[in-house]
């Protein structure tokens, strides 16, 4: 499944860090968030949707509904900045044609410190029913993960680890940025995480999740 429009919104992201350098790549590309470790953040989210998973066609549908209650799982804060949704975003991915398809939801939120360039971008994403499968969520991480990783030197490598209880999927770039990967049940939802810097925001995200 992709994130589509997904570049664009990086850059709405990116202007809202305050003069970041922002730099999105043009290549349509899997669901992604790209940050450098630097403490002016880039930001990218290229497009892409994995094998066989089929996208809607445009103005099958009037768009995904944003949920801001999808946030409710996010803790408020993260090691003391705000956790905030980020409606701007949310606004650029609601007609994608894949999320269209696939998703039922979705919510995005940052949160940053703007003194160390410490951040985690998250994306929520609730799915319709029988979207969700094994091969459909390790699509789905590849995707976000080659993104993400593309203007941080690349992918360097992935792991599964366990944070709070639950199985998450972990990207290394390059570069330095991290990604996260969890997938919620009852009802579906993924939750993916780019995380830039040594506070491992990302991380303290995952630690403190809602049910």
């Amino acid at each position: 499944m992709r994130l589509g429009r997904l570049a664009i919104a990086a850059a709405v992201s990116c202007l809202l860090l305050a003069g970041c350098a922002s730099s999105v790549s043009p290549t349509p590309s899997p669901a992604a968030l790209q940050a450098t470790p630097s403490a002016a953040p880039t930001v990218a989210i290229p497009t892409g949707s994995p094998a066989g998973v089929a996208s809607a066609s445009p103005g099958a549908s009037p768009g995904v509904p944003v949920d801001p209650g999808l946030l409710a799982a996010l803790p408020a804060t993260v090691s003391g900045q705000q956790v905030s949704e980020v409606p701007e975003i949310e606004a650029q991915l609601v007609a994608d044609p894949s999320l269209v398809h696939n998703a039922s939801s979705l919510a995005v939120a940052l949160g940053i410190n703007m003194a160390t360039g410490d951040f985690a971008y998250v994306a929520v994403i609730e799915l319709k029913p029988l979207v969700f499968s094994n091969a459909y969520y390790l699509s789905w991480r590849q995707s976000y993960d080659q993104g993400a990783c593309s203007q941080s030197s690349g992918l360097k490598s992935t792991a599964s680890t366990t944070i709070a209880g639950r199985q998450v999927f972990v990207g290394t770039c390059n570069g330095g940025a991290l990604t996260y990967h969890v997938h919620l049940a009852a009802p579906d939802r993924l939750i993916s995480i780019t995380s830039v810097g040594p506070a491992n925001f990302g991380q303290i995200v995952l630690s403190s999740l809602q049910p």
